[in-house]
């Protein structure tokens, strides 16, 4: 594409400044954003910006407002506040489109490119680190889910880079962005949704779990647990199951252990290796049993740590014990 001398010096002009801008923001956000936060930046392409320049909607202010944007992307809709907040702690927001979360342009029956961005500039702590001028740049941050970012990936060619328009591809991008859409409102209002009588329920494998867990509960302050009590509910069960405990029975046990100073009163093992070694304190028979029992077909293995006591276990099926 044939660039008109003039553009390419207006930008040519002005890109080492951006460049600069850009270095600095890629070290803000990457060094104080959420680590579950992903980002990305770039520096508009001298064509596009021609191309930008050339459809006429711009005054020589706003050309230049998306010629180096980032992007910030969240887990889900409940997140964006807070990227807009971080963005406002680390930069001056100058305006932001929409201006409203609360009102769009848009048709109830269409889904355009509507994701929020902020324009804003770089702040000045009077560190003297920069140019006076580079602190009046504005540059664009955009906020995106992961399911919007990843939309916009997967369909962006699509929309913006055929040779011609074609009706149904972009048909079928913005089912696609309708589709995602719904699937964000579903898990941004996922608990309220799931009070609905229709969707109340549990089977016996769930019944199980959250028995377990509140038992944990009842042993354990929550800070002695690990963050996924989900997965420490199904290894315990797998264990206790496999040597023919029941949950109220291993809840009996680790009261038992806990009088005699031992059970979760132990400080140097995990929560599952308590309930392993106060099992083998107080029924160690129906761990061996199960160790030496060639007829059972259940493959739970048994971890055994060097920080446990473990009495004589005799001959045993050495595949249903891990040793570390």
């Amino acid at each position: 594409m044939k660039i008109v001398q003039s553009i390419q010096e207006l930008y040519n002009t002005n890109l080492p400044y951006f460049n600069i801008v850009k270095s600095k923001v890629d070290e803000i956000v990457k060094s104080n954003k959420n680590d579950r936060w992903h980002y990305e930046s770039r520096i508009k392409q001298v064509e596009s910006f021609a191309m930008k320049v050339e459809m006429g909607r711009f005054d020589k202010t706003e050309i230049f407002e998306d010629l180096f944007a980032s992007t910030i992307v969240v887990k889900n809709l409940s997140e964006i506040s807070l990227a807009e907040n971080f963005i406002s702690k680390q930069f001056n927001i100058r305006f932001k489109r929409p201006q409203s979360r609360n009102f769009t342009h848009k048709d109830s029956s269409s889904f355009p490119f509507d994701d929020l961005r902020l324009y804003v500039s770089l702040k000045d702590f009077d560190t003297g680190e920069l140019a006076p001028n580079l602190y009046e740049i504005v540059f664009e941050i955009q906020i995106k889910t992961f399911l919007q970012h990843a939309w916009s990936i997967a369909t962006h060619d699509l929309i913006y880079k055929s040779d011609k328009i074609n009706w149904a591809k972009e048909r079928i991008a913005y089912q696609v962005k309708a589709a995602l859409e719904h699937a964000e409102v579903t898990i941004s209002g996922v608990e309220e949704l799931s009070k609905i009588s229709e969707l109340k329920k549990e089977n016996k494998e769930v019944k199980k779990v959250n028995q377990l867990i509140s038992m944990i509960l009842n042993h354990w302050k929550p800070e002695d647990l690990p963050s996924d009590r989900r997965r420490l509910a199904q290894n315990i069960i797998g264990f206790i199951e496999a040597i023919g405990l029941s949950v109220p029975d291993l809840n009996e046990i680790l009261v038992l252990e806990k009088q005699q100073g031992r059970g979760t009163l132990t400080r140097n093992l995990s929560p599952y290796l308590i309930v392993v070694q106060s099992v083998f304190n107080a029924k160690p028979a129906k761990i061996t049993d199960y160790l030496q029992n060639e007829i059972t077909k259940n493959k739970q293995k048994i971890l055994i740590t060097s920080e446990m006591t473990i009495p004589e276990l005799g001959e045993v099926i050495e595949n249903k014990l891990i040793r570390i």
